[in-house]
Formats: C-alpha cells, sequence, structure tokens
C-alpha cells in the first residue's frame, strides 16, 4: 500500500475529480449525527464516473458513505473519509449529538454539587437562572460561580446587604456580583427564580419622588413639599398613610411637577419609569385600602409599569386615564413606538390592550396632562 497521503492533499484532489458535493454532504450530516451514512450528490456524468472508478462500485445515483470510507482507506489515498472532512472542515469536528449529550452529562453531575437545596430544585425544573448556568459549561469551569452564587444565596435569606457588600464580603471584590458579571447574572435570575428579593447597589440610589405622603413627624413637616425619598428611609418606617386615603401615582417626573406645581398639598407619587425598591417599599407601607390612581405611558413601557405594581403590591388600584378613549385622545396629540405585543396586559386593560394593537402605536403620559390636572382638580377642593 502507498504511503498516507495528507488529508488536504486528497481533498484538494477529491474535490477536483467533482465529488466536492459528496464531501459537503458528508460533513453536514457527521456534523449532525456522528454517522456517515449516504447521500444523493448531484454530480456530473464525470464525477460519477471517478466515484465509480474509486470505490468499484457502477454509479446507482446515491453514495454509501461507508463504501466510500472503505474504499478510499484501501486506495492510494491510504486514509478514511472522517480524516478528509475534518480538512474540508478546517479543525476538529464537533458532533452535535455527542457535544449536546456530553453538556447534558456535565450538567446533571454539576446539580449534584448546588449546596443550596431550593436552587438546585429550581435548576433541575431549568429555571432561576439554569440557563445562563447552562452557557457556563462551554466555555468555562462553573463550580466556582456555583459556589459563590450559592453562598450569596445563602446570606441573602438571612441579612439585608446591597450587592457590593455582599460581594465583598464573599469574595473581596466589591465588584464580582456587578450586573455586567457571570455570578451577578446568575445571582440576579436566582433570586428572582427562588421570589427573594433582591439586594440593592446600596440603600441610597434607588429613590421614590413623594408629595403629601404622612408618617413620622419629618416626613408630615415636610407637607406640601415634595421629596425624593431614598430606599433606606421608607424602610425605617414602618406604617404610611395620605390624607383621605386616596393616592395618584404617576410614571413620568414631568408629569408629576406639573400636577404637584397646580396641587401643592395634593397626594403623589412617581415611580421615574420602571418603579424600583423605593418606590414599591413605599406602597407597601401605604394601608391595603388606600385607593390608588395609576397613570402611566399608553404603551408596552406603562402597561409593564402598571400591571407589575397592580400584580405585587395589594392596594386598592384604579387605571387613571389608560383606557382606550384615553389613548384615542393622547395619540390624536402624537404617537410614540409601541414596541411589542401587549396582549399579556389585556386582563388588566382590555380596552387600551385592543386599541394598541388596533392602532400598532402607543402614546406618552403627557399628551393626557391637561385631562390629569383637569381630574386631579377634584381632589384639591
Amino acid at each position: 500500500m502507498s504511503e498516507r497521503m495528507s488529508p488536504a492533499h486528497a481533498l484538494a484532489e477529491l474535490s477536483r475529480l467533482g465529488l466536492r458535493p459528496v464531501l459537503d454532504a458528508a460533513l453536514r450530516r457527521y456534523r449532525r449525527t456522528g454517522e456517515l451514512g449516504s447521500s444523493r450528490p448531484n454530480l456530473s456524468p464525470e464525477a460519477w464516473l471517478a466515484l465509480s472508478r474509486l470505490t468499484g462500485l457502477p454509479p446507482r445515483g446515491r453514495v454509501d458513505l461507508a463504501e466510500l470510507d472503505d474504499a478510499l482507506r484501501h486506495s492510494r489515498y491510504a486514509l478514511g473519509l472522517t480524516a478528509v472532512l475534518e480538512a474540508l472542515n478546517g479543525a476538529p469536528i464537533v458532533v452535535k449529538r455527542q457535544a449536546k449529550a456530553t453538556l447534558e452529562a456535565r450538567w446533571s453531575a454539576l446539580l449534584k454539587d448546588v449546596p443550596d437545596s431550593d436552587w438546585q430544585l429550581a435548576l433541575g425544573r431549568d429555571e432561576a437562572g439554569a440557563t445562563l448556568l447552562r452557557a457556563t459549561l462551554k466555555d468555562a469551569e462553573p463550580l466556582p460561580l456555583l459556589r459563590l452564587v450559592s453562598q450569596a444565596l445563602g446570606l441573602a435569606r438571612c441579612e439585608t446587604l446591597s450587592f457590593p457588600v455582599l460581594a465583598a464580603r464573599l469574595t473581596g471584590n466589591a465588584h464580582a456580583l456587578d450586573t455586567d458579571t457571570p455570578a451577578g447574572k446568575v445571582l440576579r435570575a436566582a433570586l428572582h427564580g427562588l421570589n427573594l428579593p433582591a439586594p440593592l447597589r446600596d440603600g441610597v440610589s434607588s429613590t421614590v419622588l413623594i408629595a403629601n405622603v404622612r408618617g413620622p413627624d419629618w416626613l408630615n413637616a415636610a407637607a406640601g413639599h415634595c421629596l425624593a425619598l431614598p430606599w433606606r428611609e421608607t424602610r425605617k418606617t414602618a406604617a404610611l398613610n395620605v390624607e383621605g386615603n386616596m393616592l395618584r401615582l404617576v410614571e413620568n417626573p414631568s408629569v408629576f411637577e406639573a400636577l404637584h406645581t397646580a396641587y401643592p398639598h395634593l397626594p403623589l407619587l412617581c415611580s421615574s419609569g420602571q418603579p424600583g425598591a423605593a418606590t414599591v417599599a413605599l406602597l407597601t407601607r401605604l394601608p391595603a385600602s388606600t385607593t390608588v390612581y395609576l397613570s402611566c405611558d399608553l404603551d408596552l413601557g406603562g402597561l409593564r409599569i402598571a400591571a407589575h405594581l397592580m400584580r405585587t403590591v395589594p392596594l386598592d388600584w384604579r387605571p387613571w386615564r389608560m383606557d382606550a378613549a384615553a389613548h384615542r385622545l393622547a395619540s390624536g396629540r402624537g404617537t410614540a413606538p409601541l414596541n411589542g405585543d401587549p396582549s399579556s396586559y389585556a386582563t388588566e386593560f382590555p380596552s387600551l390592550v385592543a386599541a394598541l394593537q388596533e392602532s400598532g402605536q402607543g402614546a406618552h403620559q403627557e399628551n393626557l396632562l391637561p385631562e390629569l390636572l383637569a381630574d386631579a382638580e377634584t381632589d384639591s377642593d
């Protein structure tokens, strides 16, 4: 038998003979299954003749790749078909089926090492950061990340710590659990999946705009003024209330300012977009009987804010100018991109969702400012 030909040389010769379609089809199948199988390539008569000479079999319109592999090994090429396919691939071939089985085996082994039992069960259901953690199996050793997140979960259950303090205590690096780190991403997903409160960046960055919310003496002394109240102050207060047991909550600071300027003694709260920890902490300290008139942008973001608050904080929620009539009025003064499907909020806002779906356009809360001011005037009488 002649000396073994290099795979690259064999690939070049087989391609020159017109057999490249056979090799391309074989590579696709081998990547997928790890098997050679057969194919029905579109070859020229000359290529079929070259293939017949190589295998010693008459042209049949079909290529048995195992027969081609055997023929190559016993020919002047003296190498198997998989060697030629690796030359075509430009690197060792990773078989998807085998790679998936390997990853699943590694995942099963990793789950056994999760020290937090609740998180282990959730990961087994592919929840609480499982997708993010699975992704680390491909590129890195996941055990250090797994142990760090498990330790962070244990501390988060016992103490109220900010993310930097938590990270520093566990690793000595205050940024080890930042939002752009793998551990930070997995930890946040785990906290959410386990319904655990997420630590804050700190106790003062999250603030809530309020006016005329009553509670301790220092807060009552600020009546008639607006305050940006930090989360750390809200959590110190056991109970809050508002005059008349009625509060108006808006999404945008510009609307909050206009309302407060017009009616300085109106109980007001502004979420400043998506409600942060300070907003939620304050609302949970109001009596459950508090009536809250809730107004947000008439788009997907506004619906997300409103529905989140209504679903998570037990108060007497009253959507305020968040219906089809408000949408017609606001969009007549200007529209905004809808940026998504609002159908998941149809339970809380049926007519508004129908209007958004029909028009394909949202509208900003500021477009309803004259009506919001007129509505609020009744509260200030």
